[in-house]
């Protein structure tokens, strides 16, 4: 083959831009005996693929490989004392109900009450029935505003209701 079209298809090679049949042709052409020396670092990679197409497994390989498997200690699995565990579990379930009791006493069994509910908003009851009537006051102007509002709206309603009936 010719120097040059074998440094042709290295350069397309090392572009990963050559076809299986030119790959083959390098191959064949670094396979031989007949390689130049500034190409020797090619050849000597086309050669090691060489090789390891040629390469096999041994017969005893299979056998050696199960053998050694089976030479491998299997770990040693070490369970704990069941009856520790028996007591750690006893003793969770304690710690829990302790924690819940504590917890159940502080909040429900306190002798007096919060002092929020001890606080009165206004002196006498007039004063407080004054203010509530004031509110709901208040909120039926509110919410008469805003049947004015609802009013428009149905009147607007009724039109597009009349429109539609006439159309048809």
């Amino acid at each position: 083959m010719d120097l040059e079209k074998v440094k042709i298809l290295l350069e397309r090679y090392w572009n990963c831009a050559s076809t299986i049949k030119e790959e083959e042709e390098l191959k064949a052409f670094f396979n031989s005996n007949e390689v130049p020396e500034d190409l020797v670092e090619s050849a000597s990679l086309f050669k090691y693929y060489q090789a390891q197409r040629q390469a096999t497994l041994d017969t005893k390989f299979d056998t050696e490989i199960v053998e050694k498997i089976k030479q491998q200690q299997s770990p040693v699995i070490r369970k704990l004392n069941t009856g520790f565990q028996n007591y750690m579990r006893v003793a969770a379930v304690i710690l829990v109900v302790l924690a819940a009791s504590f917890v159940f006493r502080t909040e429900f069994w306190q002798d007096e009450p919060p002092p929020m509910l001890l606080v009165d908003t206004y002196k006498t009851p007039e004063e407080a029935y004054a203010e509530t009537k004031k509110a709901f006051m208040l909120i039926a102007e509110k919410m008469n505003s805003g049947r004015k509002q609802v009013e428009k709206i149905s009147i607007l309603n009724q039109a597009e209701n009349k429109i539609k009936k006439e159309e048809k």
